[in-house]
C-alpha cells in the first residue's frame, strides 16, 4: 500500500475540509436544534455536577471516573458559569477536525482517493459526533487519542524525542477520560521499540512511557494519599469486572436476572482496607439544644484497653472520628458518647443505648464472602445456616451457648428472630417450610421467596442460592447477641433517649473508603463468579469481543435504557453498526491481503479494544474512540468493492460488445 511521510503532513483535499464542516455543522445541530440521543446536555455520568464542584473550589468527590473531562468542563464553568452549551460547542469544534487527523493518518498507509474516503466517512458517520453533543468523556478522548496516534506516526518518521514526549502526555491524559485506555502508552511503546530495535528507539519509548506516567502521577498521588493505593484512573473497573461475570450463560444479554447479583450486597458492615483509619460520622439531631461533647469510645478483639476519640472534624451537627488503622484483621467494637448541659433531660447518653455492654461491631477483613463474626457477636445468616445444617446432617454448632443465651436454640427461630424488626408478629410465621435431603437444604417462606442450602458447604455466602424477597433480606439482616442477652437493651428507647442518642451512625462511607473498599469486593465478587464458571465466561467474552463493535438495543428496561422512539432507534442503529462491522471486516482482509506494514498499528490499537473491555460488561459506545481507524478500513472496502465493480462493468460490456 501506499506509504506517505509524516514528516511533512499530507495537504488535505477540499473534501477532508468539507468533512470537517458537515461534522461541525451536525455537531452544533445535535447540540441546539435536535439529538438522536435521550441525555440532553447534562449526559449521563454526572460529570455536570462534578464539574460545577470543582469550579466552585470544592475537591473532587469521587473515583469512579478519573479526573480528565470533569476538569475539562469545570475550567469553562469557572469562566463562562453554568453554561453547559459553551463546552459542548468546544466538544463539537474539536470533533470537527476529526477528519483532518484521520486523513493525516490514513495517508502513512493508504492512497489519496482511500485517505480522503475515510475522511468523508468520519465527517458524516461518526457516532462521536453524536456523544460530541452530550457532556460525555468520548468526543474529547477520541480526539486525544487520534491526536496521540497522529503525533506517534510524526515522532517514527522524525526520529524526535519531543514527539514521542508528545504522544506520552497525550496517551497519558487520554487515559484520565477513559480508563480503557491505559494500556496504550504501553502498545504504542512496544511497537515504537520492535519496529526499530536501536537503542536510540528503545530511548524514545521509555520517553514515551515516562510521559504517560507523568500525565498520571497527580491522579496517582492524590488517590494514594486519601486510600493508601495505588489507584492510576479510576475504581469502576471492579463492578464493571462483576458485571461481565454475571452476563453469562443463560443471562449473556442482561445480568439484571441473574440471581447471583443479590451477593452485591454484604452480609456484615465491614472494610478491607487495613492500613488507613477507619472513619466513623454521626448526626446529634437534638432541636432543643447541641450536645455539649460527643466522643467515640473504641477497643478491638486484639487490644481490649478502650480509648476515647474526640471528633477529628465537625460539620454542623455531623461529627466525624477516626479509630486508628488496625494494619490487620480485627474485629472493632464501638459506641458514641453525647455530654448534655447541666439540668438538660440527660447529663450523658450512649449510642446505641447499652454502651459499652452492646456496642455496634464493625469488621476489618479481606474475605469478602465468608463469615467474618469470629467471636459470635451478631446474630446473622450464618447462623442459621450453622443452625439448620445441625438439624438436617448433624453438624456441630459453633458458640452454640452463646446463641441459646440470646434466645435462638433452631434455624426457623434464628429466622424469626432476625425478621421480627421488620415482620413485627408475622415473623413467627415467616417460614413456610424447611426440608433437606442427602444433597441440599431448602427454606421456603412465607412470600415465595427461598434459600438452598447445598451440603457440600465451603462457607462462603456464595454457595448459597437465594431468591428475591425475604431470602435477600435475610442475607443482610443481623442483630447484636450481646444485646438480644441483655433485658434493658430489649426495652423500647424513651422518646427523650432518642433525642439525645447519635443517629445515622455510618462507617467508611466517605468515597475515599467506600469506592477502594467496593473495588476490592467486586473483584472478589468477580473471580468467585469466574471460579464457578469459567467456560461460560471465556465464551461470554468472546462473544462480547465483538459485540462491543455492535449496537443491540432492546425493549426491556432493565437492559437498556428506554425513552421515545427507542424501538426505532435501537432498530436503526443496529443496522448501521453491523453495516459498519462488515465492511471492516471486509476492508481488513483487503489491506491485509494487500500487505504494507502500516496496517499493522491500526490492527493493534482497534485490537486493544476488545482485548481490554470483552471481560466486562460493554456496549458499542465504548467503541467510539477507534471507530476513526475502522472508518479508514471501511474506506479501503468500499474503495475495493467499487473497483471490483468497474471491473465487472467493463467485463460485462466487453463481452457484449464482442456478442454484438
Amino acid at each position: 500500500m501506499h506509504r506517505a511521510a509524516t514528516g511533512h503532513l499530507p495537504k488535505p483535499d477540499v473534501f477532508v475540509y468539507g468533512a470537517c464542516v458537515v461534522s461541525l455543522v451536525l455537531g452544533l445541530l445535535f447540540i441546539f436544534v435536535w439529538a438522536p440521543h435521550p441525555w440532553g446536555w447534562e449526559g449521563f455520568d454526572h460529570y455536570h455536577d462534578l464539574a460545577l464542584d470543582v469550579a466552585r473550589g470544592r475537591p473532587f468527590p469521587t473515583m469512579e471516573v478519573p479526573w480528565g473531562y470533569a476538569y475539562f468542563l469545570a475550567g469553562f464553568y469557572r469562566i463562562f458559569g453554568d453554561r453547559p452549551w459553551v463546552p459542548l460547542v468546544v466538544q463539537a469544534a474539536l470533533n470537527s477536525t476529526m477528519p483532518l487527523l484521520v486523513f493525516a493518518f490514513a495517508r502513512t498507509w493508504l492512497d489519496k482517493p482511500t485517505a480522503v474516503l475515510a475522511a468523508l466517512l468520519t465527517g458524516l458517520f461518526s457516532f462521536n459526533t453524536v456523544y460530541a453533543s452530550t457532556q460525555s468523556s468520548d468526543a474529547i478522548c477520541t480526539w486525544l487519542f487520534m491526536s496521540a496516534v497522529l503525533a506517534f506516526t510524526i515522532a517514527r518518521d522524525r526520529d524526535d524525542a519531543r514527539w514521542f514526549a508528545l504522544v506520552g502526555l497525550l496517551t497519558g491524559l487520554a487515559a484520565q477520560f477513559r480508563p480503557n485506555l491505559i494500556l496504550v502508552p504501553g502498545l504504542l511503546a512496544a511497537y515504537a521499540a520492535i519496529e526499530h530495535r536501536t537503542r536510540r528507539r528503545l530511548a524514545q519509548a521509555a520517553v514515551l512511557i515516562v510521559c504517560a506516567g507523568a500525565a498520571l502521577v497527580p491522579w496517582v498521588i492524590r488517590n494514594y494519599r486519601l486510600t493508601g493505593m495505588v489507584i492510576p484512573t479510576s475504581v469502576h473497573a471492579g463492578v464493571q469486572l462483576w458485571y461481565g461475570t454475571l452476563q453469562t450463560g443463560p443471562y449473556l444479554h442482561s445480568r439484571a436476572y441473574n440471581p447471583r447479583s443479590v451477593f452485591e450486597a454484604p452480609v456484615f458492615d465491614y472494610t478491607s482496607l487495613e492500613r488507613v483509619p477507619i472513619v466513623v460520622q454521626g448526626q446529634a439531631t437534638c432541636d432543643e439544644q447541641p450536645p455539649t461533647s460527643v466522643s467515640l469510645s473504641y477497643w478491638s478483639d486484639d487490644d481490649s484497653t478502650e480509648r476515647r476519640l474526640t471528633p477529628v472534624r465537625i460539620d454542623g451537627r455531623r461529627y466525624t472520628f477516626e479509630i486508628p488503622a488496625p494494619g490487620r484483621k480485627a474485629v472493632i467494637y464501638y459506641y458514641l458518647v453525647t455530654g448534655w448541659p447541666a439540668g438538660f433531660k440527660r447529663a450523658t447518653q450512649t449510642t446505641p443505648p447499652a454502651g459499652a455492654r452492646a456496642p455496634f461491631v464493625y469488621f476489618v477483613s479481606a474475605d469478602h464472602l465468608g463469615d467474618l463474626d469470629v467471636h459470635a457477636d451478631q446474630l446473622d445468616i450464618f447462623d442459621v445456616v450453622r443452625l439448620a445444617r445441625h438439624a438436617a446432617w448433624g453438624e456441630p454448632v459453633p458458640f452454640a451457648d452463646t446463641l441459646r443465651g440470646a434466645g435462638v436454640t433452631g434455624a426457623t427461630e434464628a429466622v424469626a428472630v432476625l425478621m421480627r424488626p421488620l415482620l413485627k408478629e408475622k415473623a413467627k410465621h415467616v417460614v413456610s417450610n424447611l426440608e433437606h435431603d442427602a444433597a441440599e437444604l431448602r427454606f421456603r417462606f412465607s412470600d415465595g421467596s427461598s434459600m438452598t442450602i447445598p451440603r457440600e458447604w465451603h462457607g462462603s455466602i456464595s454457595d448459597l442460592t437465594l431468591t428475591q424477597g425475604i431470602a435477600w433480606t435475610l442475607m443482610t439482616t443481623r442483630l447484636s447477641l450481646r444485646a438480644l442477652e441483655d433485658p434493658e437493651s430489649r426495652k423500647p428507647v424513651p422518646s427523650d433517649v432518642v433525642c439525645t442518642q447519635v443517629e445515622d451512625v455510618s462507617v467508611n462511607q466517605v468515597f475515599y473508603r467506600r469506592e477502594p473498599h467496593m473495588l476490592r469486593r467486586y473483584m472478589a465478587l468477580a473471580v468467585d463468579n469466574i471460579r464457578r464458571d469459567p467456560l461460560g465466561f471465556v465464551l461470554a467474552s468472546a462473544y462480547r469481543a465483538v459485540r462491543l463493535f455492535m449496537i443491540q438495543g432492546t425493549s426491556d428496561r432493565f437492559t437498556a435504557q428506554q425513552f421515545a422512539q427507542s424501538r426505532r432507534v435501537y432498530a436503526a442503529a443496529m443496522s448501521v453498526s453491523l453495516i459498519y462491522l462488515t465492511l471492516f471486516v471486509i476492508g481488513t482482509v483487503v489491506a491485509w491481503r494487500r500487505g504494507g506494514s502500516g496496517v499493522v498499528l491500526p490492527l493493534l490499537l482497534i485490537a486493544s479494544l476488545p482485548v481490554t473491555l470483552a471481560p466486562v460488561l460493554t456496549n458499542m459506545r465504548y467503541s467510539v474512540t477507534v471507530q476513526p481507524l475502522m472508518f479508514m478500513f471501511i474506506a479501503v472496502a468500499i474503495t475495493a468493492l467499487a473497483r471490483r465493480e468497474r471491473v465487472s462493468s467493463v467485463d460485462y460490456g466487453s463481452r457484449h460488445s464482442s456478442a454484438g
